[in-house]
C-alpha cells in the first residue's frame, strides 16, 4: 500500500492531481486488483457445475407395449343335472342319479325309449320329468318337463326367468310373453338346447332340454301323456333345473 502511494506521488502525471483525487483513484485500483476474500473476509463461493438436462425420448409406437386385447375365452364345461353331464350321459348314469335324488319312477323300462318319473312340484306346477334315450348306446337324447295347465299366461314367463337367471337371455324368441303362442330357445356350447314355450290356446308350458348331437337318432315311441291336474304349490326343488358346470 505504501509503495503504491510513493509510486503515485513521484509520477509526474499524478503529482499535479489534487490529494483527494489521488486517494480516490488509489482506492479504485486496489479494489480492482485485490481478491474479494481479502476485502471482505468471506470464503469464496464456488458455483457447482450445472446438472445434466433430462432428455425425454418418446417411445415409438411400434416399440411401446401394446394394450392387452380382451378376447373371450372358449367355454369349457357342460350342462349338468343331478351331477351328471347331460351331453354325454347314458341311461344307466341318469337312473343312478335320479334314484339318488328320490324321484319316483312311473315307467323305467328298457323296452321303451323313455323313462318317466313323478316330479310333483319340484318346480311350480311340475308333474313329470321324461327322459328319452337313443337306441344305440342308450345316450340321453332329450329331457322334457311336463307341467299342469294353467288358466293364466304368467307361468311360461316364470319358467323363462328361471332359465335366464342361469344362462342369460335366449338366442331366439318368437311370440309375446303376455299372451298367445310363445317360444324361447337357448343354444349352449356343448350342443345342448333349452326350449321354453307356451301352447295356445291351452296355455300349457313346455320345457325341453335336447342333446342335439343325439336327438336325430331318436324316434319318439309314445305321444305325450295327459298329465293329471294337481294343486298348484309354490314349493320347488332347485335341483330340478340343470346348471352349467365349468371343467
Amino acid at each position: 500500500m505504501q509503495s503504491a502511494s510513493r509510486f503515485f506521488r513521484h509520477t509526474p502525471l499524478v503529482q499535479g492531481l489534487p490529494q483527494a483525487t489521488l486517494i480516490c483513484a488509489l482506492g479504485c485500483v486496489l479494489a480492482w486488483v485485490t481478491p474479494v476474500e481479502a476485502q471482505t473476509g468471506w470464503p469464496p463461493v464456488s458455483s457447482s457445475p450445472p446438472a445434466p438436462a433430462v432428455v425425454v425420448t418418446p417411445i415409438p409406437e411400434a416399440l411401446a407395449p401394446a394394450a392387452p386385447v380382451q378376447t373371450e375365452a372358449p367355454v369349457d364345461g357342460g350342462l349338468q343335472l343331478f351331477g351328471v353331464t347331460l351331453s354325454t350321459a347314458t341311461r344307466a348314469e341318469m337312473r343312478q342319479a335320479i334314484r339318488h335324488e328320490g324321484l319316483k319312477p312311473q315307467r323305467e323300462d328298457d323296452a321303451f325309449q323313455e323313462d318317466i318319473y313323478e316330479a310333483l312340484n319340484w318346480m311350480p306346477g311340475l308333474l313329470q320329468m321324461k327322459f328319452s334315450y337313443a337306441p344305440q348306446g342308450q345316450r340321453l337324447a332329450r329331457l322334457e318337463y311336463l307341467f299342469m295347465t294353467f288358466s293364466d299366461n304368467a307361468h311360461v314367463e316364470d319358467v323363462k326367468l328361471r332359465i335366464e337367471g342361469r344362462f342369460g337371455r335366449p338366442q331366439r324368441v318368437s311370440g309375446r310373453e303376455q299372451s298367445g303362442p310363445y317360444q324361447a330357445v337357448w343354444r349352449l356350447p356343448d350342443q345342448m338346447e333349452i326350449f321354453v314355450a307356451r301352447e295356445w290356446p291351452q296355455k300349457t308350458t313346455q320345457l325341453r332340454l335336447t342333446n342335439l348331437s343325439v336327438w336325430g337318432q331318436v324316434r319318439t315311441d309314445s305321444a305325450r301323456d295327459d298329465g293329471q291336474t294337481v294343486r298348484r304349490e309354490r314349493n320347488q326343488n332347485n335341483q330340478a333345473l340343470p346348471m352349467w358346470v365349468s371343467r
